[in-house]
C-alpha cells in the first residue's frame, strides 16, 4: 500500500507480536523497519495469517509516498483474503501503473525508467531482462540529458549571435557550433543504432523452420521449444498450418515458426498450409532450412532452393542436413554437395550462411544452431552507447525525429545563415529528448503510457 493513511489501514488489520523499539501498531513503527504479526479480519477477529509488514516514510519510498509492504505466505486464497480485508478497511486498489506514476510524478524516476519497470515484469530472457534493467537504473535518462545539455550549449551560442549578429567572432563561433552539432549527432547515432538489437529483445526474432515434407521440421521445433508442441508422425504432410512457438535460442528470445512441407499438392487444406508458409519465410530473420537425406525429390528442392533465393539479402539461410543420426556421414556430405551445387546452378552459391547436420534425437547441432541465432544476434549491434540499449518504439521513433532536425540545424549552421532558424531547429530536438525521458511531456501522453500497464505496480 501507498499514500497517506496507509499505516492507518495497516493497524487496523495487523496485529505485532515483535517490533523494533517496542512498537505496539504499524503507526508507531519507525520508518524502515520490520514487524512480526498477525493478519486478522477486524469483523470476525480470525487470524487470516502470520505475516511480516514494513514500513516506509515519505519521501523514501518507491513512491515518494508512506508505503507498507506486507509479506505473506504463498497461496491464492491468503492474497485474496489479505487483499479483501484491506479495501474493507480504507484502502483501494491501485490502477494501472498507479505505483509506478506515482513514482514518476514525485520525480523518483524519469518515464523512461517508469516504463522499464513494465519490460522488467515482462522480461521473458535473460537479454531482455538485462537491458530492461539498464534502462532501470537509468542509463538511457543519463545519456539523454548528457546530450540535452550539449544541445542547450549549442542553442545558447546561437541565442547570443542573434543578440550580437555583428560579433567579430560570429563565424569562428557558426564553425565551432557546427563541429559541436556533428559530435552530438554521431553519439545520437550510436544509440539509434542500438534499436536492431532492442527491438528483437522487445518483439522477438523470427526464425522459421521450412523444407520438403516429411524433413524433420515438426521433430526440430519440439527439441527447441522443449516440449512435443507439434505432431510427428512418418506421414508427410501432416503439418498443414504454421505452428509458433515463444521460446530462447543461444539466450535470444526467438518467435520459432513450423511450417507446412512445401511441395505443389492438390489438397486443398494442405496448399492453404503450404501458401502460409512462404508467407512466414518472408517474415523471417533467420530460416532453418531442413533436408533429409532420404530426400530424392530435387524438383521439390529446387522450388525450395528458387523461393529462399527471393528472400530479402538480410535473411540469414542455414542449411540442416536432418536425420543426421540415421544417416551416414558420407551421405550427408553427398545430400549437402547436391544441394551446393543446385544452388551454384542458380548462380547463388553464398545464399547459406551455414551448414550443420542435425539430429532431432540426440542433439546433434542443437549447440551449432543456437550459437548462430546468437551470433546473428550480436552482429546487429554496436558497443551499446555505455550500455544504453534502445528496446521501445517510442523512444527511438523520438530520437530519429530529434536526429532528423539536428540535420537540418547542422545544414544551417554550416551555411552560416541567421541564427533564428538554427535556434527555433534546436529547440525542437531538445523537446523531442524532453518527450523520452518526461521533462517535456503531456498529461495524455502519461496516461497512454500508464494505461498499459497490467498491474498497479
Amino acid at each position: 500500500m501507498a499514500g497517506e493513511g496507509s499505516a492507518e489501514v495497516a493497524d487496523r488489520v495487523f496485529r505485532v507480536r515483535r517490533a523494533a523499539n517496542g512498537a505496539k501498531s504499524v503507526s508507531e513503527m519507525d520508518g524502515y523497519t520490520v514487524a512480526y504479526g498477525q493478519m486478522i479480519d477486524p469483523s470476525t477477529e480470525e487470524t487470516i495469517d502470520e505475516v511480516m509488514v514494513t514500513r516506509f516514510c515519505a519521501p523514501h519510498s518507491y513512491t515518494g509516498e508512506e508505503a507498507v509492504e506486507i509479506s505473506c505466505h504463498g497461496g491464492v486464497t491468503v492474497r485474496q483474503e489479505i487483499l479483501r480485508v484491506l479495501l474493507e478497511n480504507g484502502a483501494r486498489m491501485a490502477g494501472p501503473g498507479e505505483f509506478t506514476r506515482k513514482a514518476f510524478m514525485a520525480g523518483k524516476i524519469d518515464l523512461s525508467q517508469a516504463e522499464a519497470v513494465m519490460d522488467v515484469i515482462a522480461s521473458d530472457s535473460k537479454l531482455s531482462l538485462r537491458a530492461a534493467e539498464s534502462q532501470l537504473q537509468g542509463a538511457l535518462k543519463t545519456r539523454i540529458r548528457e546530450i540535452s545539455t550539449e544541445l542547450y550549449s549549442a542553442f545558447a551560442v546561437f541565442e547570443m549571435l542573434i543578440d550580437e549578429p555583428d560579433d567579430e567572432d560570429a563565424a569562428a563561433m557558426f564553425s565551432g557550433n557546427t563541429e559541436t552539432l556533428n559530435r552530438i549527432r554521431g553519439r545520437m547515432m550510436e544509440i539509434l543504432d542500438t534499436y536492431r538489437q532492442g527491438r528483437i529483445l522487445s518483439e522477438r526474432m523470427t526464425v522459421v523452420i521450412c523444407g520438403v515434407p516429411n524433413s524433420g521440421k515438426s521433430s526440430l521445433l519440439n527439441y527447441l521449444s522443449g516440449y512435443s508442441r507439434a505432431i510427428v508422425t512418418d506421414v508427410p504432410g501432416t503439418t498443414r498450418d504454421t505452428l509458433e512457438v515463444m521460446t530462447t535460442l543461444g539466450g535470444v528470445p526467438v518467435r520459432l515458426i513450423d511450417t507446412a512441407g512445401i511441395r505443389k499438392t492438390s489438397d486443398m487444406v494442405e496448399a492453404i498450409g503450404v501458401d502460409r508458409a512462404s508467407g512466414a519465410l518472408l517474415e523471417a530473420d533467420i530460416v532453418l532450412w531442413m533436408v533429409s537425406c532420404e530426400d530424392e525429390d530435387d524438383k521439390a528442392q529446387e522450388e525450395m532452393i528458387s523461393l529462399l533465393t527471393e528472400l530479402p539479402e538480410e535473411t540469414k539461410v542455414v542449411l540442416l542436413i536432418s536425420k543426421s543420426d540415421m544417416a551416414s556421414e558420407d551421405a550427408c556430405r553427398k545430400q549437402r554437395e547436391k544441394i551446393d551445387g543446385m544452388f551454384s546452378a542458380k548462380g547463388v552459391s553464398g545464399r547459406i550462411s551455414l551448414y550443420c547436420e542435425v539430429s532431432s534425437l540426440n542433439g546433434e547441432g542443437i549447440g551449432e544452431i543456437e550459437a548462430f541465432v546468437k551470433e546473428t544476434y550480436d552482429m546487429l549491434g554496436t558497443d551499446h552507447a555505455q550500455g544504453v540499449m534502445l528496446t521501445n518504439q517510442r523512444h527511438y521513433e523520438h530520437l530519429s525525429r530529434a536526429l532528423e532536425r539536428l540535420d537540418e540545424c547542422i545544414g544551417l549552421s554550416k551555411q552560416q545563415a541567421s541564427p533564428e532558424e538554427p535556434s527555433l531547429i534546436l529547440r525542437t530536438v531538445m523537446e523531442e529528448l524532453g518527450e523520452i525521458t518526461g521533462d517535456n511531456v503531456s498529461d495524455t501522453l502519461v496516461d497512454t503510457i500508464f494505461s498499459r500497464f497490467c498491474v498497479g505496480k
